[in-house]
């Protein structure tokens, strides 16, 4: 629907979506980089995690504010064909993702605790992903990681800060790359995964690889699953590249973009 409406005219449109993270990603890859779209969503998925990066989230369930509000470019990130805009997981987060869609199919747990419940699952499974990255200064990390987060927005799983210095428009993704570790340290160290505070752990910062760039690549053995904004596709190598204010958001009356360079 979005595509073809913007064939159709080249005057500014805006959309209102209703949904979660999968649907501004729907949106998002219908007109990329078209400073003619602007959008915004009034939340009602599981997570709600690229509203969080706002201020005065209330805002964005109030129709009146949607239509007052001012539209400001963000960047998005491009996974080969695909754009994302606010994180890719892969390892571990996929994983709990793949779950938590199970857990959620169950009438008497609510969409909310999903996630929670689905870290729970997957910490008794084997984890572990082997992966290559490959970086433009010549680095490359080649071995097996617990998890990988990607990211233009700070959050995921409905509230894990997974990269605490994460801005929307400041030309750069944040990755985070744990190495793999035992179940016993993971689990002491998820506490500060989830509240974004392992920047400042030093037992954390041991296993953990931050790093802030416009552009690298993912290289895999085999096809493997990778989550973006919430939404599970295969792939096996990945070039992953930020694209300055490629997406006009609209920020309703009252919010503002809570976290600033």
């Amino acid at each position: 629907y979005v595509k073809s409406m913007v064939r159709i005219s080249q005057e500014p449109q805006r959309f209102i979506c209703v949904g979660g993270d999968g649907t501004i990603n729907e949106i998002a890859n219908s007109a990329p980089e078209n400073p003619n779209v602007q959008f915004g969503v009034i939340p009602s998925g599981s997570g709600n995690d690229f509203v969080r990066n706002f201020s005065n989230t209330k805002n964005f369930s109030d129709i009146n504010a949607q239509l007052d509000g001012e539209p400001m470019s963000f960047d998005l990130i491009k996974c080969n064909d695909f754009y994302c805009v606010n994180m890719v997981n892969i390892g571990f987060d996929c994983a709990v993702v793949k779950e938590a869609e199970k857990l959620k199919k169950i009438k008497f747990i609510p969409a909310g605790i999903s996630y929670i419940l689905g870290v729970v699952v997957v910490l008794f499974k084997k984890f572990g992903t082997k992966m290559k990255l490959i970086f433009d200064d010549g680095t490359v990390l080649d071995r097996e990681f617990t998890l990988t987060a990607i990211s233009n927005g700070k959050f995921c799983g409905g509230g894990f800060m997974a990269a605490p210095k994460a801005l929307l428009n400041d030309g750069l993704f944040d990755i985070c790359a744990i190495n793999k570790v035992t179940r016993r340290t993971f689990i002491t160290l998820v506490g500060s995964y989830k509240k974004g505070t392992y920047l400042t752990n030093k037992r954390a910062m041991k296993i953990i690889n931050y790093y802030r760039v416009p552009h690298f690549k993912m290289e895999f053995d085999t096809p493997i699953p990778i989550c973006i904004d919430g939404e599970i596709k295969g792939a096996k190598n990945i070039d992953f590249s930020i694209v300055k204010n490629a997406f006009n958001f609209v920020i309703p009356k009252g919010s503002e973009l809570k976290y600033k360079s």
